[in-house]
């Protein structure tokens, strides 16, 4: 007997050890709902002492605010197990209440267990985030590999860019003239080629033709072909560019470098959908889109008389501005990791960036826009002896002023508020440089012209 009453004693002992040690907070009620014990947990995650709760009926304390909702008086309810969860402090908490029966099948305990979750529901969200994230760089994978076949990709999610892009997508729906305009390395033959793959001329010939590359004797024998004997060296005919676009599309690159006398002729293709041969007589019907591009301003040349004015009206038909990328700053960081990882395969390299790289780089002017863009990144990852680039690599292939100016600041040394004063002056000095005007600094910046001339003084920057 005494022997049982030892063994009772020490089971008790460990089951009140394991309650009171218990990770989750433990709650016995009686079948009545009162309180009978709880467990150090519980208390410690509520903030409450013992005497707050024991002996107290569970409906008195959810009316003292120790909870909005109670398991308990639910489970004592239904007699079922219930889970609810409540706020508690700040705190969001996970409850389950069980019902212990007896041998007459009687409810006579509910025993609940609760669990902060708060620090688990900070990292739901966080993985729910990071998954979104991950779809996310997956469809745009996904996409980019998709785009593989076709060797231009369209890369970009600016404001400028997404509008530009659907006027684009308008536009091939229809065989209307386009006229492409932007900067040069701005991107005009992608989207030349994205015009013409997302048209009914999809799975017709393409054709590009650079104006300024091809000497200007030799220009329109390449746009419209000729015929044997129709000049020197001319022991067989050829066909044309435009002929060989024939039911597709061609993009006349360099428009505004195209001599005087071409242009009438091309003026006549567009009027008539036909060529004729060097040296032929029969005009050849052709079905094409023409797409020009420039980085030149058309109507200046107009003005200089180097470009016929009926011309530009037939080839502006649907005008197409593609922003430098300077005016794309949202698209830079996107640019670098999809030049980076297509240089990183095409060389069998595992480069990456350190991140002050992607910081310089998004604020660069870049001049020479996406095609400087992606040189620069295919020869940082071809001359890299390290796996992980840094920034002090980018003097040796950068040389401009800004870059310098913007690298200098993050110098060991720099207070916090020194660089907030570079940074300041720098992107007061390029705007104003680029504006010429008090009054569109501050429009451009969104500030009182009265603070733009105010901090331009205090930085003595001459305007």
């Amino acid at each position: 007997m005494k022997s049982e009453i030892e063994d009772l004693k020490e089971q008790l002992m460990v089951q009140k050890l394991i309650f009171n040690n218990a990770y989750d907070g433990l709650y016995i009620v009686d079948a009545k709902g009162y309180t009978e014990d709880v467990n150090e947990a519980y208390l410690k995650m509520m903030g409450l002492k013992r005497e707050d709760l024991v002996g107290y009926h569970m409906e008195e304390l959810r009316k003292k605010g120790y909870f909005t909702k109670s398991a308990v008086l639910e489970a004592l309810e239904t007699s079922k197990t219930v889970t609810v969860l409540f706020l508690y402090n700040g705190k969001k908490c996970l409850s389950t209440a069980k019902p212990i029966f007896d041998n007459n099948g009687e409810v006579f305990k509910i025993i609940t267990s609760t669990r902060d979750i708060t620090d688990l529901t900070e990292l739901q969200n966080k993985i729910e985030e990071t998954e979104k994230l991950n779809k996310k760089y997956k469809e745009e994978i996904n996409y980019l590999r998709q785009e593989k076949d076709n060797s231009d990709n369209i890369i970009g999610e600016s404001d400028s860019f997404k509008k530009n892009l659907e006027l684009v997508h308008k536009v091939a729906k229809y065989d209307s003239t386009v006229l492409i305009t932007g900067e040069t390395g701005t991107g005009k033959e992608i989207i030349a080629r994205e015009i013409h793959r997302t048209s009914f001329r999809k799975n017709k010939p393409f054709i590009k033709v650079n104006c300024a590359a091809i000497p200007e004797n030799l220009l329109e024998s390449e746009l419209f072909g000729f015929e044997k004997g129709a000049f020197t060296g001319a022991h067989k005919s050829k066909l044309g560019k435009f002929e060989l676009a024939d039911s597709g599309t061609i993009l006349l690159d360099e428009i505004g470098e195209m001599p005087l006398s071409l242009q009438s002729k091309l003026l006549r293709v567009l009027q008539e959908k036909e060529i004729t041969h060097l040296g032929g007589v029969n005009p050849i019907k052709i079905d094409i889109r023409i797409i020009a591009s420039t980085n030149r301003n058309i109507e200046e040349l107009i003005d200089k008389g180097s470009f016929r004015q009926d011309l530009f009206y037939r080839l502006n038909v649907v005008p197409i501005q593609v922003p430098a990328l300077r005016d794309r700053k949202e698209d830079i960081i996107l640019l670098i990791k999809f030049f980076l990882e297509k240089f990183n395969m095409k060389h069998n390299k595992n480069i990456k960036f350190d991140i002050r790289i992607f910081n310089i780089l998004e604020r660069y002017r870049w001049p020479g826009n996406i095609r400087e863009l992606e040189n620069l990144i295919e020869r940082l990852v071809v001359v890299s002896e390290n796996d992980i680039v840094d920034s002090s690599v980018l003097s040796n292939f950068l040389s401009d002023k800004y870059l310098s100016q913007f690298d200098s600041v993050y110098k060991s040394g720099n207070t916090f508020s020194s660089i907030i004063e570079s940074v300041e002056k720098q992107i007061l000095k390029e705007t104003y440089d680029e504006f010429k005007s008090t009054r569109k600094v501050a429009k451009v910046l969104g500030l009182s012209q009265t603070t733009v001339v105010r901090k331009m003084k205090k930085h003595k920057i001459t305007y």
